[in-house]
């Protein structure tokens, strides 16, 4: 049975609807969609929200990893190459935390929920709050695992 070696559990502020999530290190570039593009070297995740805090929580497993509970709005496969940390960053470059990886080829499973919440234009909030929510309005969990 796989056993969950490290997680941590980041509230990134959310600006034009954008969630950074690196590095990455794909060998060949998954298609995108309209919730994951891979710009350069990690995912920008689209929020369904703008001037908001989500959590962001990334997991490492020691093999396979079992799907969290409860409902979720998206889920979606990867597998690559990773350095030695997986940072969660916003657009401005501030750096929310990160998880420290052994380099090398990773299964890797994001998942999100909540996102249904609201639709929010572009423009971003003239009165942004100053910190997170005390519940998180979205969630999005990233667990990877050694791809043997």
């Amino acid at each position: 049975m796989p056993h969950l070696i490290s997680t941590v559990d980041v509230r990134p502020r959310v600006s034009y609807r954008t969630i950074q999530i690196g590095p990455i290190l794909f060998e060949e570039t998954p298609a995108e969609d309209d919730v994951v593009q891979i710009p350069g070297d990690g995912w920008s995740l689209t929020s369904s929200d703008n001037d908001f805090y989500p959590l962001v929580r990334l997991e490492t497993w020691d093999g396979p990893a079992p799907k969290p509970t409860g409902a979720w709005n998206y889920e979606r496969a990867f597998r690559s190459r990773m350095a030695d940390r997986l940072a969660v960053v916003d657009l401005n470059g501030v750096d929310y935390g990160e998880i420290a990886l052994r380099p090398g080829r990773y299964h890797l499973r994001l998942l999100c929920r909540g996102r249904d919440h609201l639709e929010a234009p572009l423009a971003l909030d003239p009165f942004p709050p100053d910190g997170p929510h005390e519940d998180p309005l979205e969630v999005w969990v990233v667990q990877m695992w050694p791809d043997r």
